[in-house]
């Protein structure tokens, strides 16, 4: 079967090194379909989910917290914020995270950081939408 390599990198660890046969993930532009042999790439990845398809077919699906997207000689290389798989994501802490992002959101406080906010209410809301 036709594969390329993956490299999941977060600050603390090297999370995944896999053969795979397809990717899944979304920048700033569009949803990208990652296949082996692809054109040599860099780009930024937005707080989404993602999917891969191992060497036997399997779909995996993961919350990706965002970060950058590596593929030069058909290996594909992901350093991103953070990332769970579909089975890691605690969906009560996901929920309690949500309620708190637009609890602070609602609240308009002037010292308010608004972006980060909104970007811990996409995370959360991110991990729920996998999690169901």
């Amino acid at each position: 079967m036709n594969t390329f390599h993956l490299d999941i990198l977060t600050p603390y660890k090297k999370y995944m090194s896999k053969d795979i046969t397809f990717m899944q993930i979304r920048n700033d532009d569009a949803v990208l379909g990652i296949l082996p042999h692809h054109a040599p790439l860099i780009t930024t990845v937005k707080i989404c989910d993602m999917s891969i398809r191992d060497e036997e077919g399997k779909e995996i699906l993961f919350a990706v917290g965002g970060g950058l997207l590596s593929i030069k000689d058909n290996v594909a290389t992901l350093m991103v914020n953070s990332i769970e798989s579909q089975d890691e994501i605690d969906f009560p802490r996901a929920e309690r995270a949500k309620q708190r992002a637009m609890a602070r959101l609602e609240e308009k406080l002037e010292n308010l950081d608004v972006e980060r906010a909104q970007l811990a209410l996409l995370r959360a809301t991110v991990r729920i939408n996998l999690k169901k």
